[in-house]
Formats: C-alpha cells, structure tokens, sequence
C-alpha cells in the first residue's frame, strides 16, 4: 500500500498555510488543532465566524471548512487512500464492492448530507463545478481537484450502502442471492429516471428485474414549519410480496434519499398502513439530495477529476491510483470506457443499474 505520497499532498488542511502566532492567524491555528483531533464541529463554528474567515487569504477558509465537514462524515481522506490502492500483502483482492464496503463502515449517519455540503464548499472555492473546466490548474486547485474526486466517489459508496438498506456488506459477498432491497431501490431509480422523460407512465410498472413491480404512485406534499412545500410521488414497490416505499421527484428523474416515516408536517409516524404516513425526505428545508446525482454523476465526475489530476502529475506512484480505477471501472462496466467517445461519460443509469444487480 502506497498512500503516502497522496497524503503527503494533502494535509489536514488541504492547502498548504502556515499559522504564526500572531493574532490574527490565532483562528487558523485553533482551526488546525480542531482538524488534527478530529474535533470537526468545533472547526465549522469557528469557521462560521466573519472574523475568523477574515484571517484566511481570499475564500481559502473554505477549504478548511471543507475538510471539517468530509472529517465529520467520518469518511478521512488517509482511510479512503488506504482503502483505493490495493496493498500488496493484503489476502483479500481489491474490488470496487470490497472498496464500498470498507468505507461504508466508517461512515457516520450524517454522511450524506454531510459529503455534499463539503463538495459544495469546494466547488464554490474553484468558482466552479466542474474540474475539467479549469484549463491550467495551480497547485492548489490540482489538490482540491482531487479531492473532489474523491468525495464524488465516496458519495457513490454512500448511496450504494443507502440502496441496499444499510446492508451493503452482505451485497459485496453474496454473488448467489439477490438482495431484495437492492433490487427494489435500482426498480424505483429505473422508473424515476425513464419517468422524466415520459409522463405517460403507469402503474404497474415492470420494467424492472423479474418479480419487482411499481404498483402504486400517488402524489403526496410535505409542508414544513416555515410554509416551505415539496411534491413528489409516493412510491409503492414489491418483491416477492414484500412492499417498500420510496420519493420520486419528477423534476430531478430521481428518486430521493429518504429517512424513517413522518406524516405530510414531518411529525414522525411509524404506521405507513393508516394512509397518512409516508416514507420521510431527509432534507427538509434545503435542496433534496438526489439518489441519480449520488449515484451515477458523482461516480463519472469523480473519476474523471481523480484521472485529470493524475494526468497532469509526474509522479510514478500515481500508477498504483490510476490501476485501482481502471480495475474499478472494468468490474462497474465489463467492456470498461476505452471505447466512450471523448466528452462523453463513462457510465450510463443502464451500467450503474446492472453493476448494482450483478447482471
């Protein structure tokens, strides 16, 4: 295993700043020492101070506040290096299911929310969301580029583990059994996602593996405390005669991350059978986080910001990097991404889809 030299380029703070003990670099020094002891609420109160903020070149605190954010989602950039590059005395081979696994470990119950605001943070220090975008990276924006990459990719093992009911280790070793979560999350993801492009769908819905079936949508709209509302469609998918519930939003093609049961106000409910209980969006008041974006967009962005700064490096031991994701992309989509025409993204919803139902 040979993560070093990737962690040698990024430090605790992703951006190599010194603090001396001046006053004004007191903040920096307190958020350092917050980020070296894993203490990553105390780095985002600090850091939501105007006056600490004051103290950082520019908008370079953001990245601070980035890496306080990923810290807390338990997902650390070492352990995902240790993670993505195979090591030679390991007696388990690497595989991209081993990889999700491994992380999914680690990770907090915030995870989700908690990646995208820290990619989020990120995308606002490059001005954009798009690595590929920056035509002569600096040293700092090559950094931050990969670690963008790397967040994307986590944000994949995270919606894996979220597809398979928080079960994704039983999912990485069974190669016989289906995994009946799994089979009915990637159902409502095909649906959701071919639905955007037709409004004509219907119930029930089999387009899906053998035996899983859409059998219900029905509109339903939540409405918080401040009159904020969202619409989506209350999903009824079964599996061997088991039924599990799901959010769709037609506007994203996406089914949505979801978290226990509430009622129409989010007053918590746990009885789905009295018609007012429905399956409970996890973002309330902010943007919805995507099982699409999550999915499909963050695995190609992801390992296209890792490979562009890869490409842009002299440093051999990239090639330890660059043959975990080639194998990972080989095991995602058997004929690999040799063949996709340039500009064009590796993988389809088709590929993730089949990948997630071992087909």
């Amino acid at each position: 295993m040979k993560p070093a030299y990737l962690l040698a380029l990024i430090p605790a703070t992703l951006l190599l700043q010194s603090c001396n003990d001046t006053e004004s670099d007191l903040c920096r020094y307190y958020i350092q020492d917050d980020l070296d002891n894993g203490d990553f609420d105390s780095a985002i109160t600090r850091l939501s101070d105007q006056s600490c903020q004051a103290t950082y070149p520019g908008n370079e605190y953001l990245v601070d506040l980035s890496s306080a954010y990923l810290g807390k989602s338990g997902l650390a950039l070492p352990t995902v290096l240790r993670a993505i590059i195979e090591d030679e005395d390991a007696t388990e081979e690497l595989t991209f299911e081993t990889f999700v696994a491994d992380i999914s470990e680690s990770a907090t119950p915030t995870a989700l929310a908690d990646l995208d605001t820290s990619r989020t943070l990120l995308e606002e220090y490059l001005e954009t969301n798009s690595c590929k975008s920056i035509e002569y990276p600096n040293t700092a924006e090559k950094t931050v580029c990969l670690v963008t990459g790397f967040i994307d990719v986590l944000k994949t093992t995270m919606a894996i583990d979220a597809l398979t009911g928080g079960d994704v280790a039983s999912w990485a070793s069974n190669d016989e059994d289906d995994n009946p979560s799994m089979l009915r999350s990637t159902c409502a993801l095909k649906y959701a996602y071919e639905h955007k492009n037709d409004e004509d769908f219907s119930t029930p819905y089999t387009n899906c593996e053998d035996g899983v079936t859409v059998d219900d949508s029905e509109p339903v709209t939540f409405t918080a405390d401040d009159g904020s509302s969202k619409t989506y469609n209350f999903l009824t998918i079964s599996y061997q005669g088991q039924p599990e519930y799901f959010l769709e939003s037609t506007t994203l093609g996406s089914t949505i991350f979801t978290k226990d049961y509430c009622e129409v106000d989010y007053a918590v409910c746990n009885d789905v059978d009295q018609n007012i209980c429905y399956t409970c969006p996890l973002s309330q008041n902010e943007d919805d986080l995507n099982v699409k974006d999550y999915l499909l967009d963050a695995l190609n962005n992801g390992f296209d910001s890792i490979e562009s700064v890869i490409n842009n490096s002299s440093d051999v031991d990239n090639n330890d990097l660059q043959e975990s994701i080639d194998e990972f992309k080989l095991e995602i989509k058997s004929e690999g991404c040799s063949a996709v025409p340039e500009g064009e993204d590796c993988f389809t919803m088709d590929d993730i889809i089949n990948y997630l139902n071992k087909k």
